[in-house]
């Protein structure tokens, strides 16, 4: 009998964003897969399930939101979820996001799996964002109970950056079962660099969220445009996440009054748009490890971005990209501007950012350490 792996992640986008090539590596193996995950709340979801049912892989979907905080409708999802996994009865339960590393670390301890992998594609934003009191308490229920899902002996936990391993293993004291991953990978032969950019064009790859930047943006381009009157600004990323940090449509107008910045909205074929791009910028809050700036190196593009955990390990500052102050519009605008002015840099950086991609994102390396995983935890290697 093939061994099985239950997927645990909020939703079905970030399932297909970070984890298919692994899923579709395992299954390829000889694994029997299957994707347990929450609602999708925005358009993203519609064009995830297409892949999902392209790839002949099973899913179920349950009444849990990624921004959710009712703790009766979460409970009553996560009784869902115990038992349909406990149906599936998997011999590895691999986790993601949140709520995913949540739930399925809680239903790991209470089911016969052999082992489990805790995903940790970030911290955030309970670690990004200014908290109320309701969501201080939330936070440290939350850390309370990743104490216990670390009480799983047969575990890995794939952690993207080295600030976030420090942080674990300080908080945790997780020994060696701690994996460093930079990153969910980038497909090579996709993502490869284009002919030279005619058009100058800035484009923010981004759902559009507070935590994302969008608003130090906005504010950069306002005092770019007086200078140069021939480059175009673009956010291409969806705009219906529905979340707490998401952006009123009457807010985002204020803010964007003058028209500077244009709002494509989510896009399915990112790479267009990286093909179309003369810098690439994501001036974030924080990142587990920016899979824009890991896909954007791979295309050969220049990219700003601010210097904070999961932003600064993507790039290398001053050879591939910028690193801004964090929450710094001006700052933003500032190395903006240096790339805008230096066509020599551009070109500069953006070759030395495909040997950085080859070097640091290639998905092969992905899908081969998270095989290895596997093959680990079902030896019961418990170190």
């Amino acid at each position: 009998m093939n061994s099985k792996i239950a997927f645990v992640v909020n939703n079905q986008s970030f399932f297909t964003s970070h984890l298919l090539q692994v899923a579709l590596a395992a299954k390829k193996k000889g694994f029997e897969i299957k994707l347990f995950c929450g609602v999708d709340e925005s358009i993203m979801g519609v064009n995830s399930k297409k892949i999902l049912k392209k790839n002949n892989i099973k899913f179920q979907i349950f009444n849990f939101y990624s921004a959710s905080l009712n703790i009766y409708s979460e409970f009553l999802s996560l009784v869902n979820l115990y038992y349909s996994i406990k149906k599936f009865n998997p011999d590895i339960i691999h986790c993601g996001t949140h709520k995913g590393v949540l739930y399925g670390g809680l239903i790991s301890l209470l089911t016969p799996a052999k082992g489990a992998i805790y995903f940790i594609s970030g911290m955030g934003f309970l670690f990004s964002n200014t908290l109320n009191k309701r969501e201080i308490i939330f936070k440290q229920i939350y850390l309370f109970l990743k104490k216990i899902i670390f009480l799983k002996k047969n575990k890995r936990i794939v952690i993207e950056n080295k600030d976030d391993i420090n942080y674990y293993q300080k908080n945790f004291n997780l020994g060696n079962q701690i994996v460093h991953i930079k990153g969910s990978g980038v497909d090579l032969k996709k993502f490869k660099p284009h002919k030279i950019k005619k058009k100058k064009i800035v484009v923010l790859p981004s759902r559009v969220l507070l935590e994302k930047g969008i608003t130090e943006f906005i504010l950069a381009v306002d005092l770019l445009v007086k200078e140069f009157r021939d480059w175009k600004f673009l956010v291409v990323g969806s705009l219906d996440y529905l979340k707490k940090s998401s952006y009123q449509k009457k807010f985002l107008d204020k803010i964007n009054k003058k028209k500077n910045v244009e709002f494509i909205g989510y896009k399915k074929d990112i790479k267009k748009y990286y093909d179309k791009a003369t810098i690439v910028c994501l001036p974030s809050y924080r990142e587990g490890l920016s899979k824009t700036l890991s896909e954007a190196s791979a295309c050969g593009i220049p990219v700003v971005t601010s210097n904070v955990t999961g932003c600064k390990d993507a790039i290398l500052n001053k050879k591939t990209g910028l690193l801004c102050k964090p929450k710094s519009y001006m700052s933003l605008k500032h190395k903006l501007s240096i790339l805008m002015k230096s066509k020599y840099l551009r070109k500069k950086f953006g070759k030395e950012a495909v040997n950085f991609a080859k070097k640091n994102f290639d998905i092969k390396f992905v899908v081969k350490k998270n095989l290895k995983i596997y093959d680990d935890l079902l030896k019961k290697k418990n170190v």
